[in-house]
């Protein structure tokens, strides 16, 4: 019989995987994935966790990948289910994070037939995956030593050379169960040597890319003292590295919020608010550094950028772990190759130890210090509806030790990237920001928070959370409490930032898409506990009050779309008005 083939099959795929380390298994529910789903259900070394949806399941494994660096496994019957995945598998393309696409598939002689649930599946994820592979379907005509030799490399793929989603296609043929005589006539058929060991079949090492010495010694001759140091998001390994490499050259140090070391203090010559030193009208803004060197990902800041772009310096170095282009300013004439803890540490060798104030780096200091100084206390001033920049810069503050934080896309990543306060704690940050989409959210800094072990904080607006008000449902079985921090400004709140808010015939249907919903019946719906508040001072104290109870909770805060806009123009001027006084 053939399909008793098929649980056999399950069974290797989600052993193999276990043996592999990749444990964690997001199953949606299916009738012809059932080889899989089962294997998973009785396999006791894995963890399964079941999502409805599958859109869901994409953002819950992309927000555990993210965390932990290692891949989940994502499982779906056959037809639209898989691609729902897709915003999802995008992202973890576009950012480098690994994960794991099995879909079941209908048999080849039902491709084309007009057979129900039936799509064409294959390579169905174009560009955005490192590997795509599809083994057929389960039965003697495929070894399976090639089946397990297929899975390691699948594996193996969602890390190396270039960290990434990959993608099996299973077909399976009817019956999906067999009788027990039925299977007992495979159960040798799995390769002898892999049913007495407990090693994946075939085992890959581990791979870093060295930088290369004489780029290293290069880069350190006729070093100038008018550097800055710009960091993007990496590996959380390399930032105790980079922060002595930060330490030791002495240079303003520009941290994006995606860094993880733009938040809480002890970062070495960290310039926080940079951005805002960049200003026109502010003394950063005429500052121009001989060198910029940037590591990891690009930088949030759309000034930064476009200072890049429109002023580019004497040498510009671009320093990853990837081969990928990332540059959108093309002004970076060199870009070197190599693991960014091995870079930062064979840095840290070569440089010397002592101190490094230089008038550079005391002027930048300096000038941030007044900027924080200012920005704290213009922040503090109470307003009839709170604004989203004290919103940034007061949570920022609050957010415990112990937390996580996931920010939103659109309106919270820049207001925390440019007005959240280096005063608070130093924890995890994530955000997918690699195509900023304001999709599945809550999903992901839920798998983010199971991925850390740690409770989370999210930060997000209105219309991202609308976009994936079904993920709420997975806070009943949440590994850690999720406090969803909702900033109500009705509507599209980024736009009104933008030259089409002038546009009043179009704007506020087409760009600031009003409407009249609040979250409290969300909550209710899927059993959370909501508190709202119009007022800084309340919601930061439900804040506190819901960290203290551990629980999962909506915390909805009203805004206005307008408010933010002249609250930024107001602390604009009154930050132009400290400096000009000050010189």
């Amino acid at each position: 019989m053939e399909s008793a083939w098929n649980p056999l099959w399950g069974r290797l795929i989600v052993e193999e995987c276990r043996r592999n380390g990749v444990d964690t298994f997001c199953v949606s529910p299916g009738s012809r994935s059932t080889p899989l789903t089962t294997a998973v259900a009785r396999n006791y070394g894995v963890t399964a966790r079941v999502f409805v949806d599958e859109r869901a399941s994409g953002y819950f494994a992309l927000g555990y990948a993210r965390a932990t660096g290692k891949p989940a496994v994502l499982i779906c019957t056959s037809g639209t289910a898989v691609a729902n995945y897709l915003p999802a598998v995008i992202e973890a393309s576009v950012e480098q994070l690994p994960l794991l696409i099995f879909s079941a598939d209908r048999p080849p002689e039902l491709k084309d037939s007009g057979a129900n649930q039936t799509i064409d599946q294959s390579k169905l994820f174009g560009n955005y995956v490192r590997w795509f592979h599809d083994p057929g379907c389960p039965g003697p005509s495929v070894k399976t030593e090639a089946l397990l030799s297929a899975l390691d490399q699948a594996i193996h793929r969602t890390q190396h050379p270039l960290p990434g989603p990959v993608h099996l296609n299973l077909p399976f043929r009817e019956p999906f169960h067999s009788a027990l005589e039925d299977l007992m006539l495979h159960a040798d058929a799995a390769p002898e040597r892999w049913e007495k060991s407990r090693a994946p079949w075939v085992r890959m090492g581990a791979a870093r890319l060295l930088p290369d010495e004489a780029d290293l010694e290069q880069l350190l001759e006729q070093l100038p003292e008018q550097g800055v140091l710009s960091l993007g998001r990496m590996p959380e390994a390399a930032l105790p590295a980079v922060q002595q490499l930060a330490e030791r050259l002495g240079w303003p140090v520009f941290a994006d919020v995606t860094s993880g070391l733009r938040l809480g203090r002890g970062v070495p010559n960290r310039i926080t608010h940079y951005d805002q030193l960049l200003l026109e009208g502010l003394p950063g803004s005429r500052w121009q550094p001989q060198e910029v060197w940037h590591l990891g990902f690009p930088p949030t800041s759309k000034r930064w950028l476009t200072r890049w772009e429109e002023h580019p310096v004497e040498r510009m170095v671009w320093v990853a772990d990837h081969s990928e282009r990332l540059d959108s300013s093309f002004q970076f004439s060199e870009r070197l190759i190599g693991d960014l803890e091995l870079f930062a540490d064979g840095l840290v060798r070569r440089l010397p130890e002592g101190p490094t104030d230089s008038p550079w780096l005391k002027q930048w200091k300096e000038a941030d210090e007044q900027v924080a100084t200012q920005l704290a206390q213009h922040l503090a001033k109470e307003q009839e509806l709170p604004n989203e920049l004290q919103l940034a810069h007061a949570l920022t503050e609050e957010i415990p030790d112990d937390h996580a934080f996931f920010i939103g896309n659109s309106l919270p990543v820049r207001m925390v990237d440019f007005y959240g306060s280096g005063a608070g704690n130093a924890v995890p940050v994530a955000l997918n920001r690699g195509a900023s989409g304001i999709d599945g959210l809550v999903a992901s800094a839920l798998g983010f928070a199971c991925g850390k072990q740690r409770p989370t904080t999210l930060w997000l607006g209105d219309l991202s959370a609308l976009h994936d008000l079904n993920s709420l449902a997975l806070c009943q079985e949440a590994d850690q409490p999720l406090i969803l921090v909702i900033s109500n400004n009705r509507g599209g709140g980024i736009f009104s930032f933008l030259p089409i808010a002038q546009q009043a015939d179009v704007f506020e249907r087409f760009f600031g898409t009003p409407h009249v919903w609040s979250f409290e019946k969300a909550a209710e719906l899927f059993g959370l506990e909501y508190h709202a508040s119009t007022t800084l001072s309340g919601c930061l104290e439900a804040y506190r009050e819901l960290v203290r109870s551990g629980r999962s909770a909506i915390l909805e805060i009203i805004t206005s779309r307008q408010g933010n806009v002249q609250a930024q123009q107001q602390w604009q001027q009154v930050l132009r008005t400290s400096f000009s006084v000050s010189s």
